[in-house]
């Protein structure tokens, strides 16, 4: 059974199309090009032809236009009163007790965002209280009073020694109250003149505070005026910054330091951090829609993050969301219902609300306070409550259903065979298309497609793989054998994939080069299954891939893998590879194989001094002045950072020395060009020290004479650095 030629190109379908737009009597290249511009594809336009409306009216699906919108005011007005009545009827019903529902609901969520509120208010509460403790136990750390009142006499030397004692002292003090405590972010004392007299912080990210003079601000005005025991607050304030990304925001907390006799000394400073202190009220709660409101006294929003919807610090609630301000500035405390939420709020006052602390007096700014903490719970809704009442609501959904199907069905039925036979008609239009660009896909796939018989000769092969190898249809199906364009070299491969396929495993795979007609060859993959009938083995089909992109693919990824990106230089890897068989060469040949080993001096000064960037430049005119001094057999290899090494072939032990001085002294000669921008001049000298081995005639790998050369290496360090030295081992 001989299968299809590829030579044989498909007939163009006759394309009959309904045009009643079309002047009668138009041009067949008018109808082609109209053809076209209607979907058709391009092969196939040339064999449009036209045919009044009226003889296909037959057939279109919408031929009785006349009765359509009757037919369906009928349809839908019995569709409307099936659907109707059943949804009045049971919404009357259940209507009643679904909003008992609802207001049983309301209730539950209006309790629960009270507790919740409750929870947090006191935990806030608490937080605050906790903080002014610390702040008054700190502030009387004997050390404190020593070191501010020592720091105001005359300095001799013995107090200079023990002032620097106390400043170390409690500089770790400090560290470790940060630790401690984990939610400050800075502690500063500062003496009776308003300097910073020490500072300590935790953001890594900031250099360490500067000393600075706090004599005129509002902080250190009111503290000074306090007396022992009592503290000051600040209000909530976006704290250190990166860059336009915010770091934190903090509240500052000052008290004054008194000696033991009453004498004013400074100010004790400690900063909170406010972001980490609120941010089980910033965060959203997971599954839930609950948010929490923290405003001051002016409606200034408190909470920093949230994400990105979360309204920015410092905004003014009254434009962010008007009606919760106004429910939460009516009343000290209270609820309120908004549209889409229940609203619950408290007020909190810092200098009245503090009587769990050790505090005397607290001082705040009076137009901040009280802050005003609130939690907008979502209120329930009927639809919600529709939602979990899952029995009731389908028994509507079910009734509702049944009337649009019974309507549906005496409406429809008169319809359905009509129907059927023009979407019958339709399908065969479609199908007749589908043909023809399904042949139009197989001739110019991407890849190649072949079928062949029982003796390997081709009976069918697409216009890709044709293209591939140059020839024509007629000169290669039934004609030749595919195997005659197979390279020798892998002709073994696809044979055995063809007796594969011709076997009970009925499919086959391998890869193989092509011989093209130009004479060049084109590697593939090829993937052949076999088309079994009752009556045996018909032909094999076969997909055949191009693989000279992933072959150049291969050999780009193997030579990067051998290469350091950096230097252009081979790497440890690479020097593995060579190191394997010039000393196998040289245990063959007696010839003698020296290796270098190189380490730039002082190369971690250079990247720390003038950036990695110079550092890198460093180490790429470094390659290149080495490879101006060996020979075209020498091995110059990147073992990692500033190291290198050098195989030296057919190289004595004088003779490597030689060459390493010599390569010594041209890097110390040789400053690199870094740029006037970098250092004076644009210049930058650099050395290095070379430790240089034979490899030893037993033997097998590199590895040992590389610490042999490593151990030369680190005398030459050790010796002062630009320098060479020989290790025999």
């Amino acid at each position: 059974m001989k299968a299809p030629s590829a030579s044989e190109a498909p007939a163009s379908p006759l394309v009959l199309i309904d045009l009643p737009h079309l002047e009668r009597g138009a041009s067949p290249r008018k109808l082609s090009d109209t053809a076209c511009r209607a979907g058709i594809p391009a092969r196939h336009c040339s064999s449009v032809v036209a045919r009044p409306a009226t003889a296909l009216q037959g057939c279109h699906p919408l031929s009785s236009r006349e009765t359509l919108p009757s037919m369906l005011t009928s349809l839908w007005a019995r569709l409307t009163w099936a659907g109707l009545f059943p949804v009045v009827l049971v919404t009357a019903l259940l209507y009643p007790i679904f909003n008992a529902q609802l207001d049983d609901r309301t209730a539950r969520a209006r309790g629960t965002a009270a507790t919740t509120l409750e929870a947090e208010y006191e935990r806030l509460r608490q937080a605050m209280n906790e903080s002014l403790n610390q702040v008054l136990v700190t502030v009387e750390f004997p050390l404190l009073q020593r070191y501010l009142d020592t720091v105001q006499q005359t300095q001799s030397p013995a107090h200079e020694v023990a002032l620097q004692r106390d400043l170390e002292q409690m500089d770790a003090l400090f560290r470790s109250l940060l630790t401690h405590f984990g939610r400050y972010t800075r502690l500063a004392l500062i003496d009776q003149a308003g300097r910073e007299r020490l500072s300590a912080t935790t953001i890594p990210m900031l250099p360490p505070p500067p000393k600075v003079d706090h004599a005129d601000t509002a902080l250190f005005e009111e503290a000074t005026a306090l007396q022992p025991g009592d503290l000051y607050i600040s209000p909530p304030r976006l704290g250190a910054a990166d860059g336009d990304e915010t770091v934190t925001a903090a509240i500052d907390i000052a008290t004054p330091v008194f000696t033991p006799s009453g004498r004013r000394l400074g100010v004790l400073l400690f900063t909170l951090d406010w972001s980490r202190l609120t941010a089980h009220l910033a965060d959203p709660h997971e599954h839930s829609d609950t948010q929490f409101l923290l405003t001051d006294a002016r409606g200034s929003w408190l909470l920093a993050g949230g994400g990105e919807r979360a309204i920015p610090f410092g905004s003014a609630l009254a434009t962010e969301w008007p009606a919760a301000w106004q429910a939460m500035a009516a009343s000290p405390r209270g609820e309120a219902k908004l549209d889409k939420h229940l609203l619950g709020f408290h007020t909190h006052d810092v200098r009245i609300h503090h009587y769990q602390s050790q505090a005397g007096m607290i001082v705040s700014d009076p137009d901040t306070q009280p802050w005003r903490l609130g939690i907008a719970a979502p209120r329930p809704t009927l639809m919600k409550v529709l939602m979990e009442s899952r029995g009731q609501l389908m028994a509507i959904v079910l009734v509702y259903l049944l009337s649009i199907t019974v309507a549906a069905l005496w409406t429809f039925g008169h319809y359905r065979q009509r129907s059927l036979r023009q979407s019958a008609l339709l399908l065969s239009r479609q199908a007749r298309q589908y043909a023809g660009e399904v042949q139009d896909l197989y001739e110019n796939a991407p890849c190649g497609y072949h079928s062949l018989d029982s003796a390997g000769r081709v009976v069918k092969m697409n216009r890709t793989e044709l293209d591939w190898l140059g020839y024509r249809a007629d000169e290669i199906i039934g004609r030749r054998l595919y195997r005659d364009f197979i390279t020798p070299g892998s002709r073994d491969a696809f044979d055995a994939a063809f007796q594969q396929v011709l076997s009970d495993a009925r499919e086959g795979a391998a890869e193989c080069e092509l011989l093209c007609r130009d004479g060049t060859t084109l590697p593939v993959a090829i993937q052949a299954t076999a088309q079994v009938t009752a009556a045996g083995f018909q032909y094999s089909r076969a997909t055949v891939f191009d693989l000279r992109e992933r072959k150049r693919l291969e050999a780009s990824l193997e030579r990067q893998a051998m290469t350091d990106p950096l230097t252009g230089l081979g790497n440890r890897r690479y020097l593995e590879d060579q190191a394997a068989m010039e000393i196998a060469r040289a245990q063959r040949s007696g010839a003698p194989l020296s290796l270098i080993a190189i380490d730039l001096d002082h190369f971690k000064y250079i990247n720390d001094t003038h950036g990695h960037d110079v550092g890198d430049l460093v180490l790429q005119a470094f390659a290149g002045t080495a490879r101006q001094q060996l020979r075209n057999g020498d091995v110059l290899c990147r073992m990692g950072g500033e190291e290198f090494a050098i195989l030296l072939p057919d190289t004595t032990r004088e003779q490597a020395m030689t060459v390493a001085e010599r390569l010594r002294q041209t890097i110390a000669g040789t400053p690199v060009q870094v740029g006037e921008e970098v250092i004076a001049g644009g210049r930058l000298a650099y050395s290095a020290s070379l430790g240089v081995t034979l490899v030893s005639a037993g033997e097998s790998s590199l590895k040992p004479a590389i610490k042999r050369a490593d151990r030369g290496l680190y005398a030459a360090k050790a010796a002062g650095r630009n320098r060479t030295q020989w290790h025999a081992g």
